[in-house]
Protein backbone atom coordinates (compact mmCIF):
# COMPACT_ATOMS: atom_id res chain seq x y z
CA UNK A 1 0.00 0.00 0.00
CA UNK A 2 2.60 2.18 1.03
CA UNK A 3 4.30 1.73 -2.55
CA UNK A 4 1.15 2.74 -4.39
CA UNK A 5 0.93 5.80 -2.49
CA UNK A 6 4.14 6.44 -3.25
CA UNK A 7 4.23 5.97 -6.89
CA UNK A 8 0.87 7.94 -7.20
CA UNK A 9 2.57 10.91 -5.01
CA UNK A 10 5.63 10.81 -7.32
CA UNK A 11 3.35 10.75 -10.78
CA UNK A 12 1.29 13.73 -9.48
CA UNK A 13 4.60 15.70 -8.71
CA UNK A 14 5.98 15.14 -11.92
CA UNK A 15 2.74 16.00 -13.65
CA UNK A 16 2.48 19.18 -11.52
CA UNK A 17 5.73 19.67 -12.33
CA UNK A 18 5.71 19.15 -16.32
CA UNK A 19 2.25 21.66 -15.92
CA UNK A 20 4.53 24.26 -14.09
CA UNK A 21 7.37 24.15 -16.26
CA UNK A 22 5.06 24.58 -19.09
CA UNK A 23 3.38 27.49 -18.32
CA UNK A 24 6.36 29.34 -17.33
CA UNK A 25 7.82 29.19 -20.82
CA UNK A 26 8.48 32.19 -22.83
CA UNK A 27 7.31 30.78 -25.91
CA UNK A 28 4.11 30.58 -26.80
CA UNK A 29 2.29 28.25 -30.02
CA UNK A 30 -0.25 31.06 -30.61
CA UNK A 31 0.77 33.22 -33.66
CA UNK A 32 0.37 37.43 -34.04
CA UNK A 33 -2.69 37.06 -36.00
CA UNK A 34 -4.06 35.08 -33.58
CA UNK A 35 -3.10 37.46 -30.45
CA UNK A 36 -4.57 40.41 -32.21
CA UNK A 37 -7.82 38.68 -33.15
CA UNK A 38 -8.33 38.10 -29.56
CA UNK A 39 -8.03 41.96 -28.85
CA UNK A 40 -9.96 42.76 -31.80
CA UNK A 41 -12.67 40.15 -30.34
CA UNK A 42 -12.63 41.81 -27.51
CA UNK A 43 -13.61 45.57 -28.60
CA UNK A 44 -16.50 43.98 -30.97
CA UNK A 45 -18.07 42.33 -27.33
CA UNK A 46 -17.63 45.87 -25.59
CA UNK A 47 -18.16 48.18 -28.76
CA UNK A 48 -19.92 46.54 -31.38
CA UNK A 49 -16.89 47.64 -33.88
CA UNK A 50 -12.52 46.73 -33.52
CA UNK A 51 -10.09 49.00 -31.83
CA UNK A 52 -9.44 50.86 -34.56
CA UNK A 53 -11.85 52.30 -36.12
CA UNK A 54 -11.29 55.31 -38.13
CA UNK A 55 -10.85 53.97 -41.46
CA UNK A 56 -8.40 51.22 -40.58
CA UNK A 57 -5.31 50.42 -42.69
CA UNK A 58 -3.68 47.11 -42.28
CA UNK A 59 -0.04 47.02 -41.52
CA UNK A 60 1.99 45.80 -44.48
CA UNK A 61 5.86 45.17 -44.69
CA UNK A 62 6.52 49.00 -45.53
CA UNK A 63 4.18 50.14 -42.52
CA UNK A 64 6.35 47.98 -40.38
CA UNK A 65 9.53 49.33 -41.19
CA UNK A 66 8.78 52.84 -42.04
CA UNK A 67 6.33 53.16 -39.16
CA UNK A 68 7.71 51.02 -36.37
CA UNK A 69 11.12 50.91 -37.41
CA UNK A 70 10.71 47.17 -37.51
CA UNK A 71 12.35 44.38 -40.30
CA UNK A 72 10.84 41.31 -41.12
CA UNK A 73 13.96 39.79 -39.80
CA UNK A 74 12.85 40.77 -36.51
CA UNK A 75 9.37 39.37 -36.16
CA UNK A 76 8.15 35.62 -36.47
CA UNK A 77 4.79 37.17 -37.34
CA UNK A 78 2.57 40.57 -37.01
CA UNK A 79 -0.59 41.59 -37.64
CA UNK A 80 -1.91 45.25 -37.11
CA UNK A 81 -4.05 48.57 -37.91
CA UNK A 82 -3.22 52.00 -38.14
CA UNK A 83 -6.03 54.79 -38.58
CA UNK A 84 -6.80 55.68 -42.05
CA UNK A 85 -7.22 59.33 -41.06
CA UNK A 86 -4.54 61.61 -41.18
CA UNK A 87 -6.38 63.45 -38.15
CA UNK A 88 -6.28 60.20 -35.85
CA UNK A 89 -3.41 58.55 -34.12
CA UNK A 90 -4.84 55.56 -33.17
CA UNK A 91 -2.40 52.06 -34.36
CA UNK A 92 -2.59 48.57 -32.75
CA UNK A 93 0.20 45.75 -33.93
CA UNK A 94 0.94 42.59 -32.69
CA UNK A 95 4.32 41.14 -32.81
CA UNK A 96 5.92 37.98 -32.62
CA UNK A 97 9.69 38.42 -32.00
CA UNK A 98 11.91 35.88 -33.66
CA UNK A 99 14.56 34.47 -30.92
CA UNK A 100 16.76 37.02 -29.01
CA UNK A 101 15.15 39.62 -30.79
CA UNK A 102 12.16 40.78 -28.11
CA UNK A 103 14.12 43.40 -26.66
CA UNK A 104 14.99 45.22 -30.12
CA UNK A 105 11.37 44.98 -30.65
CA UNK A 106 10.61 46.51 -27.76
CA UNK A 107 12.60 49.20 -28.72
CA UNK A 108 11.12 49.54 -31.97
CA UNK A 109 7.55 50.19 -30.67
CA UNK A 110 8.36 52.90 -28.06
CA UNK A 111 10.15 54.80 -31.07
CA UNK A 112 6.83 54.32 -32.86
CA UNK A 113 4.94 55.61 -29.92
CA UNK A 114 7.13 58.70 -29.14
CA UNK A 115 6.68 59.27 -33.15
CA UNK A 116 3.07 59.11 -32.46
CA UNK A 117 3.32 61.30 -29.99
CA UNK A 118 5.51 63.82 -31.77
CA UNK A 119 2.88 63.81 -34.69
CA UNK A 120 -0.08 64.27 -32.80
CA UNK A 121 0.26 65.47 -29.13
CA UNK A 122 -0.15 69.22 -30.63
CA UNK A 123 -3.37 67.98 -32.55
CA UNK A 124 -5.94 68.17 -30.28
CA UNK A 125 -8.65 66.47 -32.18
CA UNK A 126 -10.42 63.32 -32.00
CA UNK A 127 -9.25 63.12 -28.01
CA UNK A 128 -5.41 62.51 -29.89
CA UNK A 129 -3.37 63.92 -26.72
CA UNK A 130 -6.35 61.58 -24.50
CA UNK A 131 -5.08 58.59 -26.46
CA UNK A 132 -1.14 59.18 -26.47
CA UNK A 133 -1.53 59.68 -22.68
CA UNK A 134 -3.19 56.06 -22.32
CA UNK A 135 -0.85 54.24 -25.19
CA UNK A 136 1.32 51.91 -24.30
CA UNK A 137 4.12 49.23 -25.38
CA UNK A 138 3.60 45.91 -23.80
CA UNK A 139 5.12 42.12 -23.83
CA UNK A 140 4.26 38.79 -22.89
CA UNK A 141 6.60 35.34 -23.27
CA UNK A 142 7.52 36.45 -27.41
CA UNK A 143 4.97 38.94 -28.16
CA UNK A 144 5.30 42.73 -27.75
CA UNK A 145 2.42 45.04 -29.07
CA UNK A 146 2.12 48.78 -29.48
CA UNK A 147 -1.67 49.56 -28.02
CA UNK A 148 -2.83 53.03 -29.00
CA UNK A 149 -6.21 52.38 -28.79
CA UNK A 150 -9.38 54.10 -27.77
CA UNK A 151 -12.95 54.23 -28.03
CA UNK A 152 -14.07 58.49 -28.30
CA UNK A 153 -17.25 58.71 -25.42
CA UNK A 154 -20.74 59.38 -27.33
CA UNK A 155 -21.17 62.26 -25.63
CA UNK A 156 -18.96 65.55 -27.21
CA UNK A 157 -19.01 67.19 -23.58
CA UNK A 158 -17.65 64.06 -21.68
CA UNK A 159 -13.99 63.98 -20.35
CA UNK A 160 -12.56 60.65 -22.71
CA UNK A 161 -10.18 58.19 -20.69
CA UNK A 162 -8.56 55.55 -22.92
CA UNK A 163 -6.88 54.02 -20.17
CA UNK A 164 -9.86 51.55 -19.99
CA UNK A 165 -10.14 50.55 -23.53
CA UNK A 166 -5.83 50.11 -23.09
CA UNK A 167 -6.73 48.16 -19.99
CA UNK A 168 -9.24 45.93 -22.33
CA UNK A 169 -6.32 45.15 -25.27
CA UNK A 170 -3.88 44.86 -22.96
CA UNK A 171 -5.94 41.90 -21.12
CA UNK A 172 -7.13 40.22 -24.22
CA UNK A 173 -3.21 40.43 -25.22
CA UNK A 174 -1.94 38.64 -22.30
CA UNK A 175 -4.55 35.89 -22.14
CA UNK A 176 -3.91 35.33 -26.13
CA UNK A 177 0.04 35.63 -25.80
CA UNK A 178 0.71 33.81 -22.71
Amino acid sequence: MKIICRLLFTAAAAVFLLLTLNGCSASSSATAEEVYDAIDTAFHGQYGHGPVPASPIEVDGAALQEKFHLSEEMVDGYKGEIAGMMTNCDMLLVVKAKDGQLDAVRSALNEALQDQKDAFLWYAVMDNPERLEAAKVVTEGDFAALLLVGISPDDPDAQPDFSSDVALAEEAFRQAAG
